[in-house]
């Protein structure tokens, strides 16, 4: 359990009181941070990114009426997400989800300091899980390559990245992070393991240079297509590696998940997740 890069805002006074406020409302779980920080490419700019996960009403479970929004503010943004929704994401590929259990950027539960260690525990069999989860990993992974390229294709900028349009003419940003991404998955398949930190990290040496073209305005729009398109091909080209190594764990796969889901359903039945949950 750590969170490095994330040490001084989890230890503020906002950090503090945006706790304290969710705390009211919800029975949270834990804390967990991405972005960034995780990658070490935060910087003076980078604002703070994090996960509120909270234990759910039981009875919830049937009736689908769970809390979850998301607050975007100028130096931190967080989502609000149930424990076991979380989870799932996560054994799905979501890589956003994904990346704070792999990076362990974990803050303690907040209510029931044990409650914690039972989930810390959990965490580490959904770790497992995910790093052999091949084929759902690759397909949610490359899909959010793709739909990155997209929004630089069709110029689809946000309210935070639209100020690139003037400086760069394209979306910098999402270009970045689709180059990244397919690094990121490329060194996933061919050794099983998710490398997040990308400041020297071998795994990562061209996309730096890359994105040092990049954000030095070398590298154009059409430029960076090029690039993207010959990655994704390159991609594809893996995706039997990825179906071959999940059959080699196929029937390890359905038993780690059978016994995930049975462990988020055994802590939701605890007192933890019967409390009622205000405002809902």
């Amino acid at each position: 359990m750590r969170f490095d890069g994330f040490d001084a805002f989890a230890e503020s006074p906002v950090f503090n009181n945006i706790i304290k406020k969710e705390a009211s409302k919800l029975n949270i779980a834990f804390v967990c941070f991405y972005g960034s920080r995780n990658y070490n490419l935060e910087t003076d700019k980078s604002d703070y990114d994090f996960f509120i996960i909270y234990y759910p009403v039981f009875e919830n479970f049937f009736t689908h009426n769970f809390t979850r929004f998301s607050v975007i503010e100028k130096d931190y943004d967080y989502f609000i997400t149930p424990f076991h929704e979380y989870f799932r994401h996560a054994m799905n590929g979501n890589i956003k989800f994904i990346e704070p259990l792999i990076c362990g950027t974990f803050k303690s539960g907040i209510k029931d300091s044990e409650r914690f260690f039972e989930t810390l525990k959990l965490t580490e069999k959904i770790k497992n899980f995910i790093l052999i989860n091949f084929e759902k990993n690759f397909d949610a992974v490359l899909g959010i390559i793709k739909n990155k390229k997209i929004n630089v294709e069709k110029d689809n900028y946000t309210s935070n990245t639209l100020k690139y349009k003037d400086l760069y003419g394209y979306d910098i940003k999402e270009a970045i992070n689709s180059l990244r991404l397919s690094y990121l998955l490329e060194n996933y398949i061919k050794t099983g393991e998710f490398s997040f930190i990308v400041k020297r990290n071998y795994v990562y040496e061209e996309f730096e240079n890359y994105m040092n073209e990049i954000n030095a305005g070398n590298i154009s729009k059409k430029h960076y297509l090029d690039i993207i398109n010959k990655k994704i091909k390159d991609l594809e080209d893996l995706r039997q590696v990825s179906i071959s190594k999940e059959e080699s764990v196929k029937s390890q796969l359905i038993a780690a998940k059978r016994e995930i889901e049975n462990d988020i359903m055994n802590i939701c039945k605890t007192e933890a997740c019967f409390e009622i949950e205000k405002n809902v």
